[in-house]
């Protein structure tokens, strides 16, 4: 048993004196510490929150396992890759417009993405998030790259991909 698993109404009823023992002062004990219950269920959610989030790093393994367990958690199809070779889609997104569309690439892993400076090209990314095309309404790209950038080192910069 750890330490952290405590039945809140079960102490309160231990706590009462054996002739209090009964079913209205012990629904009474109840109503007195059902708000410690509460306080105590969300303790218990944080920790396991926050034992999670320590015991997983920026390693390829750990990201790809948050992602998962976030985006697809039975299928388990994201990946990572250090190189573009196998996306068939990008996703471009333009500031101006506040949007973002998909641009399919070449055999090379190659897209031709013309900005304000000229040809921006996909060289300028160190590892690369890899979705399935089918899950393309239901990831929320803004919280994946949160959490992306959670994990990952400061230096390295990386890309959404749609296969």
């Amino acid at each position: 048993m750890s330490k952290y698993e405590v039945n809140i109404k079960r102490f309160a009823l231990l706590l009462l004196p054996t002739f209090w023992r009964r079913p209205i002062l012990a629904t009474l004990a109840y109503a007195m510490v059902s708000p410690l219950g509460y306080l105590h269920t969300r303790f218990v959610l944080f920790r396991r929150d926050t034992v999670y989030r320590l015991t997983h790093n920026g390693q390829v393994c750990y990201l790809r396992a948050v992602l998962n367990d976030q985006f697809d958690p039975i299928e388990r199809r994201i990946t990572i890759t250090e190189e573009a070779a196998g996306a068939g889609v990008l996703m471009l997104h333009k500031r101006e417009e506040e949007q973002a569309f998909l641009l399919p690439t070449r055999e090379t892993g190659r897209a031709f993405i013309i900005n304000r400076r000229g040809f921006g090209g996909i060289n300028g990314f160190d590892f690369w998030v890899n979705i399935p095309i089918s899950l393309y309404d239901t990831v929320d790209v803004s919280r994946l790259r949160a959490i992306v950038g959670t994990y990952k080192l400061a230096s390295k910069r990386f890309s959404v991909n749609y296969i």
